[in-house]
């Protein structure tokens, strides 16, 4: 039942020193996938060498690309070589996944999906770094993230859908299909399908140990930390000015309500566009309004 309904999907450029942990801990799932679809993004490194040493396996198909597509239009391309109707799970070429992660998402999208409501289903996650040690426990409480408080008007401060926790049903596949742009992240841009006209669900569980290195480029720049100095100066940049703080939410709020106005209520529209109405506000006011959208 469960082979027949889902297509894992990776993307890969010069992953291979992590790669091969990454495509093991997918083999070692409680329940294996349909397929496992790898787009690699033209890597000049021993990457395709490693994916092709699992040829014996007809689950894994391996598409190698004459020129690169960046990451979302990679994931894209993986996203429209799986079966049409499958659901679709993402994964980073240098994570590992626990054994019942994708027993986990699949139980929960098999409670949500009518396959007409684009829906979402991710988790928490460990952060390790690049020997495999873990450096925090949980992403969620490292960010103070608390995922039953989250919805539209806190997804357009900022993202913590993280990716490589996802899965997708097949409407929201084809909305993923849909997105004529590559200026943000794919987990961004579906989970405010997810919390508007969409469904969405989470797992308080850690699914994904997450490797944090100098070369991710999944994990929202939100989220990336900055030293003590880097900190001050950031600060000093945004009280004088000289940086727009939440330029790049706003710049994503106004693509998403010219992309979805037709298909967001009146409710919907009305807190993205109180969102962007901000746009000019000054950097304490934005905090301000920032911290009392959490609370």
């Amino acid at each position: 039942m469960y082979q027949k309904k889902v297509s894992v999907i990776i993307t890969t450029f010069n992953g291979s020193k992590y790669i091969k942990k990454q495509i093991d801990s997918i083999f070692a799932q409680s329940i294996l996938p349909g397929e496992i679809i790898v787009c690699d993004d033209h890597s000049s490194d021993e990457t395709v060498t490693l994916l092709n040493s699992y040829a014996n396996n007809d689950i894994l198909k391996i598409h190698v690309n004459d020129k690169k597509l960046g990451v979302v239009g990679n994931f894209k391309k993986a996203a429209k070589i799986a079966k049409q109707g499958n659901w679709l799970v993402f994964a980073d070429q240098d994570d590992i996944w626990i054994p019942q992660k994708l027993q986990k998402l699949v139980d929960a999208m098999q409670a949500i999906d009518d396959n007409i409501t684009p829906a979402l289903v991710y988790s928490d996650l460990t952060i390790i770094d690049k020997d495999d040690n873990v450096i925090y426990e949980s992403f969620w409480d490292k960010q103070k993230i608390r995922p039953e408080k989250i919805n539209l008007a806190t997804l357009l401060y900022g993202n913590i859908v993280t990716g490589c926790t996802m899965i997708i049903n097949y409407p929201m596949a084809e909305e993923f299909f849909l997105m004529d742009t590559i200026d943000y992240l794919h987990d961004e841009w579906l989970s405010l399908i997810a919390y508007s006209f969409g469904k969405a669900k989470f797992l308080n569980e850690k699914l994904v140990l997450y490797r944090e290195h100098e070369y991710n480029v999944t994990l929202s720049e939100n989220y990336k930390p900055l030293g003590i100095i880097d900190n001050i100066k950031t600060e000093i940049d945004y009280l004088s000015g000289k940086r727009k703080f939440l330029a790049r939410q706003f710049e994503l709020a106004n693509a998403f309500l010219v992309k979805y106005h037709d298909k967001l209520n009146a409710a919907q529209i009305h807190i993205i566009e109180n969102f962007i109405k901000q746009e000019d506000d000054n950097y304490l006011l934005k905090r301000f309004k920032r911290r009392i959208t959490y609370s």
